[in-house]
């Protein structure tokens, strides 16, 4: 554990804090060479559109890394606060997660 957060850590100067940003709702793109992830606000009063508001690109290797290391990292923080983080059927739904997708994803 300590070695991904080690390796997680930038090298440039953190002399500023990075941008931070809020987002409900995101959007994912990928193709043979990267992935897509742009984050976004969510919709609030009838006819509007969710509004896009940054876009993460990175290699397919990197996303995949990520993908495993936030894994391990909610799993951690739900054993510590001793929860389990639930997401509605309809989220799922939304998503186009089905519900065998679900259940292998949270018993791995």
């Amino acid at each position: 554990m300590a070695q991904e957060q080690q390796q997680a850590q930038p090298t440039e100067d953190w002399s500023q804090p990075p941008i931070e940003y809020f987002s409900d709702v995101f959007w994912t793109a990928i193709n043979p060479w990267s992935a897509a992830v742009t984050f976004g606000l969510r919709m609030v009063r009838p006819g509007e559109l969710d509004t896009p508001k940054i876009r993460v690109r990175m290699p397919l290797q990197q996303a995949k890394a990520l993908a495993v290391i936030l894994l391990r990292a909610i799993r951690r923080y739900e054993a510590e606060a001793n929860l389990t983080i639930e997401l509605p059927r309809q989220l799922l739904d939304s998503l186009n997660i089905p519900p065998e997708d679900w259940e292998r994803f949270t018993r791995t």
